[in-house]
C-alpha cells in the first residue's frame, strides 16, 4: 500500500506517543524527498547525477566546470545583447498585441524512459507549441505576424541580396541559403522590435513558471530561403537555447515543414505569420522542399540568469574540439554527462575527443545508443559506421536502419546500407529518388551505378550516370572521379574528342603529386594518339610533326608534363 503524504500527516498526529512520533519521523525522512520533492533555485549548479556511465570517472571534482559554464553563459547573454537590441521595458501594451494569439500544445513521446531536456527539467517540458490553425485547421486563427508584415520581410530579405547570389548556412551534411538577422539591417530592425512587443511577451506567457519577457535574450536568429536549388532541407539537431522558436515567413512552394521528434504528426506544418516554440533540446529538422520557395525566421532564446550548465559545457567542449584540444574537452563533455547523464547531446561530442586521443569511442555511443536516447540517428549513423569499420555487418545494418525510420531521406545510411547489403543497385537508385539528398552522396551514388552498367558493357548507361553525377554537384562544383571515369567511358565507346576534353579536365581537378595524376596523362596520351591516327591515316613526315600534333590535342603542359614524368 502507498501511503500518501497527507496520510503520513494524519498519523503522526493522531499518534500522541512522542515516542511512535519520533520513530514513524525517522522512518519515511530518508524518503521525504520522493514524497514532497526537493526544490532547488534555478540557477544554482544542478545536483549530479548518480546513474554516471561506467567510463566515465564519477570521482573528479567539477566545480571548475560549473564556473566555467557560468562564465560562459555570462559571455553568451552579453553577446546576445550586443546583437540583438534588449530592452526591459515591456509594458501592458505588448502584453496586449499577443492577446488575440492562441496556441495549442502538443505533448512529445520521448525517446526512452531515461531521456531528458539538457537543462531546466523542472521548468520545461517536452512538448512543443503551435499557433492554433497553423497545421491546416481554422483559417480565421490570428497569426502572430500579417500576411503584410511577411511580405515585407521577404522583400527586405531579398532586396539585401539583389544581384548576388543568398549566403549560405551549414545545417549538418546540408547548406541551405540563408543569413543571421543581426546581418541584415532592415530584417534586424524589424526583428528587434518584434522580439520586444510579441515573441518574448508570448514565451513569458506560455511558459510562465519559467520566465518573464525582460528575462530571455535572443541567443542567435536566422532567416532561411529554402529551395530545390538552394538547399531543400536541414540536418536533424537541437537548438543552441533554452527555448526556441520558428515562424513561417511564406512563399509559394511544395513539401516544407518541421519535423518533430515524438510528434504524433511528425511534421509540423504552419500558414503563414503562425508560429512554434518548444524546448531547444527537442531533436528536430526542416524537410524538403520539392517546389517552390519556402522563407522561414528561426531562433534561440537563453534565460539571462538561469545557467544552461548542461548545454554551456557542451558548447565549450565542442569549441575545444574544433581547437584540437581534445584533452579539456573530454573533460568539460564528461561533466556535463554527470550533470545529466540522459540528455542524448553530450555523447557524439565525447565520442569525437575519444577518437581525438587514441580512444576507442564505441563505448560512449553504444551507452547513448541502448541507455539515452535509441532514436538519436547522429549517433546511431556514426556507431553503424564504426561497426562497418569492425566487420560487424548485422549491427551496422541495424543502426542505418535506424536512421532510415527516423528520416526515410537520410541517405547517407542509404549509401553505408549499399556498401555492405547485396541489394546496393536499390540503394543508389532509392538516393537519386530522394528529395533533398545532398549533391555529394547523389554524385557518389551516380558513380556507383555508371560502374554497375560499365560492368554489363553498357556504356551509354554507365556515361548517362556519370553525366548525371556531375550535373548533381552544380555549375561550380566538379569531382575527379566522376570526370575521369566519364572519359574512360567515352574511350571505351571510341568518342576521342569528349574522351580528351573529360581527360583534360580531371587532371585539372588533381595535384601533380597525386598518385593518378601520371596514369591519368597516360591515359591521355592514348586517346590523343588514336585521335592523330584516325585524323592523319598517311602517318607524319617526321617525328616532330607528330609530336607537334600531340602536343596540340594534348595540350603543350600536358605533354611536357608525360614526357617528364617518363624520365624518372
Amino acid at each position: 500500500t502507498i501511503i500518501r503524504p497527507q496520510r503520513i500527516i494524519i498519523i503522526w498526529i493522531l499518534i500522541d506517543t512522542p515516542q511512535l512520533q519520533y520513530f514513524i519521523t525517522m522512518m519515511f525522512l530518508p524518503f521525504s524527498f520522493l514524497l514532497f520533492g526537493v526544490s532547488q533555485a534555478s540557477n544554482s549548479p544542478p545536483s549530479l547525477s548518480s546513474r554516471i556511465p561506467a567510463f566515465i570517472d564519477n570521482t573528479e571534482p567539477i566545480e571548475d566546470c560549473l564556473e566555467m559554464a557560468k562564465e560562459y553563459h555570462r559571455k553568451a547573454i552579453q553577446s546576445a545583447m550586443d546583437s540583438y537590441y534588449f530592452s526591459s521595458a515591456f509594458s501592458s501594451s505588448n502584453e496586449e498585441e499577443i492577446n488575440d494569439i492562441i496556441m495549442k500544445t502538443h505533448t512529445l513521446h520521448v525517446p526512452s524512459k531515461n531521456w531528458r531536456l539538457p537543462d531546466l527539467n523542472s521548468e520545461l517540458k517536452p512538448e512543443i507549441k503551435v499557433t492554433h490553425g497553423a497545421g491546416g485547421g481554422d483559417d480565421s486563427s490570428t497569426p502572430l505576424f500579417t500576411a503584410e508584415e511577411c511580405q515585407a520581410l521577404i522583400d527586405a530579405a531579398e532586396a539585401h541580396f539583389s544581384g548576388r547570389e543568398w549566403t549560405t548556412l551549414p545545417s549538418g551534411s546540408f547548406d541551405v541559403a540563408g543569413s543571421w538577422i543581426k546581418n541584415i539591417p532592415a530584417v534586424h530592425d524589424w526583428f528587434n522590435r518584434m522580439v520586444q512587443h510579441r515573441l518574448f511577451p508570448l514565451l513569458a506567457r506560455e511558459f510562465p513558471e519559467f520566465c518573464s519577457a525582460n528575462e530571455l535574450v535572443v541567443d542567435n536568429s536566422y532567416i532561411f530561403k529554402y529551395t530545390p536549388e538552394t538547399g531543400r532541407r536541414t540536418g536533424i539537431h537541437t537548438d543552441s537555447g533554452c527555448l526556441s522558436f520558428t515562424i513561417a515567413v511564406g512563399g509559394d512552394y511544395e513539401g516544407g515543414g518541421t519535423w518533430m521528434d515524438g510528434y504524433d504528426e511528425g511534421t509540423v506544418t504552419m500558414k503563414q505569420g503562425h508560429v512554434t516554440i518548444r524546448p531547444g533540446g527537442i531533436r528536430h529538422c526542416g524537410q524538403a522542399v520539392t517546389k517552390g520557395t519556402r522563407y522561414i525566421i528561426g531562433g534561440f532564446c537563453m534565460h539571462r540568469n538561469k545557467v544552461e550548465h548542461c548545454r554551456m559545457l557542451i558548447n565549450m567542449g565542442n569549441d575545444l574540439l574544433g581547437q584540437r584540444q581534445a584533452k579539456k574537452a573530454r573533460k568539460v563533455l564528461e561533466a556535463a554527462i554527470r550533470i545529466n547523464p540522459n540528455f542524448d547531446g553530450s555523447y557524439s561530442h565525447l565520442a569525437e575527443a575519444y577518437e581525438q586521443l587514441g580512444l576507442d569511442p564505441i563505448p560512449v555511443l553504444e551507452h547513448c545508443y541502448h541507455h539515452v536516447n535509441p532514436r538519436n540517428s547522429e549517433i546511431a549513423y556514426t556507431l553503424g559506421m564504426k561497426y562497418m569499420k569492425k566487420d560487424r555487418t548485422e549491427d551496422a545494418i541495424e543502426c542505418f536502419t535506424v536512421c532510415l525510420e527516423l528520416d526515410p531521406h537520410d541517405v547517407e545510411s542509404m549509401m553505408s546500407l549499399a556498401q555492405i547489403t547485396e541489394n546496393n543497385e536499390q540503394w543508389y537508385a532509392r538516393i537519386l529518388a530522394t528529395p533533398g539528398a545532398a549533391p555529394l552522396v547523389v554524385a557518389s551514388a551516380c558513380s556507383q551505378l555508371g560502374a554497375l552498367w560499365g560492368n554489363r558493357d553498357d556504356t551509354a548507361k554507365e556515361i548517362e550516370y556519370y553525366q548525371k553525377g556531375l550535373r548533381a554537384l552544380g555549375p561550380n562544383s566538379d569531382n575527379y572521379e566522376l570526370r575521369y571515369s566519364l572519359a574512360c567511358s567515352y574511350a571505351s565507346s571510341e568518342d576521342n574528342d569528349k574522351a580528351i576534353e573529360a581527360f583534360q579536365r580531371a587532371l585539372q581537378l588533381i595535384d601533380s603529386n597525386h598518385t593518378n595524376y601520371v596514369p591519368t596523362l597516360q591515359n591521355l596520351y592514348r586517346v590523343a594518339f588514336k585521335q592523330i591516327r584516325q585524323l592523319h591515316p598517311k602517318g607524319f613526315a617526321s617525328q616532330e610533326d607528330m609530336i607537334d600534333a600531340l602536343k596540340q590535342i594534348m595540350g603543350n603542359d600536358n605533354y611536357q608534363r608525360l614526357a617528364a614524368s617518363n624520365k624518372k
